[in-house]
């Protein structure tokens, strides 16, 4: 009975490390995801704003 228990029991637990490591490796992964994606989106607004920027210059200069 007590060897059943303690089956039982590391069972659970092995689970449960199972879930920890999964939301852990989601979340990790996720802000990662979410990191890059605020970068990409920086650079490009800085790029339209300076392309634009460049535009209006080029125009003012041609009239």
């Amino acid at each position: 009975m007590a060897l059943v228990s303690a089956f039982i029991m590391t069972a659970n637990l092995y689970s449960f490390d199972l879930i920890e490591d999964t939301f852990d490796f989601i979340f990790d992964d996720l802000a990662k995801i979410i990191g890059i994606v605020v970068i990409i989106a920086a650079c490009v607004y800085i790029f339209k704003k300076y392309v634009k920027k460049i535009i209006i210059l080029m125009t003012d200069n041609k009239r």
